[in-house]
């Protein structure tokens, strides 16, 4: 098992192995301005570091995972601390759903303090929406081409939903998805990198993800979004401005995808 670690800007990303309680062999992505890569040993645990002069979370995680040697792989931020038993849980996990290319976990952060349910099987719609990365854990030999949409995610031209947009497709190329509501982890304060407050720029990046993660659904997706946020953006932007900004998110990210 391999976790798979994106990192910016860090001159010594080795520091991260014992920060965040990393037990497994690991590739690291540093997005930090050079090219270079290197191997290291720590405590018997093997290390890849890829320094890569480039941006983006999505293009980041993609990299890690080509990079991967392990069939079971899980996502990593620099903002989250794993329990001591997390590889058991992981690789367990695995073990008991050998058809499952991916299965999801639950890291207790200040939004959420319970998992996303209570009882583990295959994922749902509503899952996947409530699902962020570091949750992600993978075998490689499932996912065969499906890698993170590089448009989406921090960095990128649409700031966020890379890991919905991620699971959907996995879907869509019935790649079976589990859910297991046990702690793997949880986050460590740290200041969000694309998280910038409930603007105008959130809700048409907002628009394009729903667009790209299951266009059908779109306009339920993005009213339901509206109500159930509506007390933490109302200061900010009405719910007329914000659909309007979701709505000429999709306009463009159709314009945009047409001409890709």
């Amino acid at each position: 098992m391999q976790t798979l670690l994106s990192v910016m800007e860090q001159k010594d990303p080795l520091l991260y192995i014992e920060k965040l309680n990393i037990r497994t062999d690991a590739v690291i992505v540093n997005q930090c301005g050079r090219n270079n890569e290197r191997s290291e040993s720590l405590d018997g645990r093997r290390i890849r570091i890829i320094e890569r002069d480039e941006k983006g979370l999505s293009r980041s995680r993609n990299l890690a995972l080509d990079a991967a040697v392990d069939d079971i792989c899980i996502f990593c931020d620099n903002d989250i601390r794993y329990v001591n038993d997390a590889k058991d849980i992981i690789e367990q996990a695995f073990g008991v759903y050998p058809d499952a290319g991916i299965i999801c976990f639950f890291i207790e952060r200040p939004e959420r303090h319970e998992p996303v349910r209570l009882k583990e099987g295959d994922m749902t719609k509503t899952d996947m929406m409530r699902i962020f990365s570091p949750e992600i854990a993978v075998r490689r030999s499932h996912l065969k081409d499906l890698r993170f949409d590089e448009d989406f995610g921090a960095g990128a031209k649409y700031g966020m939903g890379e890991e919905n947009i991620f699971l959907f497709e996995a879907k869509r190329r019935r790649i079976r998805r589990v859910y297991i509501p046990e702690k793997i982890a949880v986050t460590l304060p740290n200041e969000s990198s694309w998280f910038k407050g409930y603007d105008r720029k959130f809700f048409f990046d907002r628009g394009a993800g729903y667009e790209a993660m299951d266009a059908p659904l779109w306009h339920p997706l993005s009213l339901q979004f509206l109500l159930r946020k509506k007390g933490l953006y109302k200061d900010t932007i009405s719910s007329s401005e914000a659909y309007r900004a979701m709505k000429d998110g999709r306009r463009e990210y159709i314009s945009y995808r047409g001409k890709k």
